[in-house]
């Protein structure tokens, strides 16, 4: 739909498209890719390797909880409107304990009433240790993260696995990952015991034609786009697809 300008509301065709993932997007775009390979002229996979060692360093780390105990205004069945009417005097207060943007409860958006199968990270030290590099990044932005912190699915997690171990696209691979990543690269991505020049170059193995890069973004933990120097990692994203010719002109 891309390519022949059919997309709704995108009034023109690509005849370029290049799939950029995150973490289990990267896991996604990697399938897409393997099955599809014809929908797509370029993958970045960032936060990524094919290294399964480490996830359940996350899944401890986080301490994960129901989404919708966790931050009912947002994925339970009740409003911050109807928690206002009944506690107007304590509005203001618990709203500072539960999110720590300047907001009113009648102001946020309807939740959006989530089943138990959505679990999120239980609080704003666990978002620390899962994606943020200590003092690589600014103390306002955990803030915003925790309060903006999206869950994940019990089948997400459990199909993180089921990844193909030869992936048949022969396009242009890239995979940038923080450098101390730790659900692909349990904190380390250069600790391989001389095996590869870092953990997620070892994703090389799993396109076998070669058209591949890898890339360790420094003093990054898992959310890249969290550290002060996310732009950097941007800039690397963008000289690789320049150099392939998958650039907008």
């Amino acid at each position: 739909m891309l390519r022949n300008g059919t997309f709704p509301n995108v009034p023109h065709a690509f005849t370029k498209v290049v799939h950029i993932g995150h973490s289990f997007g990267s896991a996604q775009t990697y399938s897409l890719a393997n099955m599809y390979p014809s929908l797509t002229d370029g993958i970045v996979l960032t936060g990524f390797s094919m290294n399964a060692s480490f996830p359940p360093f996350f899944l401890a780390g986080g301490n994960f909880v129901l989404a919708s105990k966790n931050q009912p205004l947002r994925f339970s069945n009740f409003t911050g409107a109807q928690i206002s009417s009944l506690l107007s005097t304590y509005a203001e207060p618990l709203l500072d304990y539960i999110t720590p943007l300047s907001t009113t409860l009648s102001s946020l958006a309807p939740p959006q009433i989530l089943p138990n199968g959505y679990i999120i990270n239980s609080n704003a030290e666990a978002n620390k240790y899962l994606f943020l590099k200590p003092h690589f990044y600014d103390p306002a932005i955990l803030v915003l993260a925790e309060a903006i912190k999206q869950p994940v699915t019990l089948g997400e997690i459990l199909t993180l696995g089921s990844l193909a171990m030869k992936n048949a696209f022969t396009g242009p691979v890239m995979v940038i990952t923080g450098q101390n990543d730790l659900p692909y690269c349990g904190g380390d991505c250069l600790d391989t015991g001389g095996a590869a020049a870092s953990i997620p170059a070892q994703v090389a193995m799993n396109f076998p034609v070669g058209n591949f890069t890898s890339y360790i973004q420094p003093d990054s933990g898992h959310g890249i786009n969290l550290h002060y120097n996310a732009t950097g990692a941007y800039a690397v994203i963008n000289d690789y697809l320049n150099s392939k010719g998958l650039m907008s002109s």
